[in-house]
């Protein structure tokens, strides 16, 4: 396909790619090409100087991998997949020798396949490797390292806004309690980017705890911080905190716990899961328990997260206590 380029010289042609690369003109949609005695560098759009070139388009993972597949008689690709640091995991099942193909084209070292949904109270991934050897991998998301085995805790990469929103509130001063904290996807983010006067956390699950520990100590943190290990219901300390995390979709079913802990003016970022129908009403009726609990709580944000399904939907919505009867 002709396209706006620019010939350069060979000598030169390393320089004039970073040139245009810097510039955002090089169309990356095509492969830079070469004759004997001259280097192609396609554009986005004509420049002074510039001439016509026939070129070839790029293929995306999924179209070579298809072709080369057809080629030799496999099946299922283009297969939905999310990329973790390291690592890759399908959503349905594929062969190890397509997995193999994918490790190649996108330079992963493991490969896994979801085999189910996210087991029990401790929430545990239910993941086959399928290519590699495992172990952990390490997801580098707005400042923060997480390092994790993606086999032993979860990381949904579809939160990442809602984390990533932590780093710009100031908690400066502040108590803040993580009921369900994992291996920090949450309180990483406060602590990295903040000074808050006290972080306390906890999971149930002794694996994120671990890798809860190590994070704190590849992102330096060395911060006022309590962990706990087990369910935050009982073995939380007597505490009154300014502001709470409830990163869990059964938050619902906590908030005795996290209501026995605030005190007027605590925020409470609750998490949970809802139909559709009733994203916009949910809110009124953890207010209405809360109520009937002796506090008075009044939502201040609601937020939806992600699509979860046809009919159900991620949302994550902020309390404040206002009063305690």
């Amino acid at each position: 396909m002709e396209r706006s380029c620019i010939r350069s010289s060979k000598i030169s042609a390393d320089d004039a790619i970073k040139k245009f690369r810097a510039l955002g003109l090089l169309d990356t949609a095509y492969h830079i090409e070469q004759d004997e005695n001259y280097v192609y560098i396609p554009l986005i759009r004509h420049i002074g100087g510039s001439i016509n070139h026939d070129f070839k388009p790029r293929e995306d993972v999924f179209t070579g991998i298809e072709k080369d597949s057809e080629r030799r008689g496999l099946k299922n690709t283009g297969a939905p997949y999310i990329r973790l640091g390291n690592s890759i995991i399908f959503k349905s099942s594929i062969s190890r020798r397509i997995a193999y193909k994918y490790a190649s084209r996108l330079k992963v070292d493991n490969i896994y396949v979801e085999t189910g949904k996210i087991r029990g109270i401790k929430r545990e991934p239910s993941l086959k490797l399928i290519y590699g050897s495992g172990g952990e991998t390490i997801v580098r998301e707005s400042g923060v390292s997480y390092i994790m085995d993606l086999q032993k805790v979860m990381f949904s990469p579809g939160n990442i806004n809602t984390r990533s929103k932590m780093k710009f509130i100031d908690f400066t001063g502040m108590v803040i309690l993580d009921m369900f904290c994992g291996i920090g996807y949450f309180s990483l983010q406060i602590l990295k980017n903040s000074r808050p006067a006290r972080m306390v956390m906890c999971d149930i699950n002794p694996d994120s705890i671990h890798y809860l520990k190590k994070n704190l100590q590849v992102n330096r943190i060395k911060s006022n911080v309590d962990v706990y290990t087990g369910d935050s219901r009982s073995v939380l300390p007597v505490m009154q905190a300014d502001y709470i995390i409830m990163g869990n979709f059964n938050s619902i079913n906590f908030i005795v716990a996290a209501l026995l802990r605030s005190r007027i003016g605590t925020q409470i970022s609750m998490h949970y899961l809802t139909p559709t129908e009733s994203m916009n009403s949910t809110q009124d009726v953890i207010v209405d328990i809360a109520r009937k609990l002796g506090y008075v709580i009044e939502c201040i944000e609601n937020t939806k997260v992600k699509s979860v399904g046809p009919h159900y939907q991620h949302m994550n919505a902020i309390f404040k206590v206002s009063r305690i009867l």
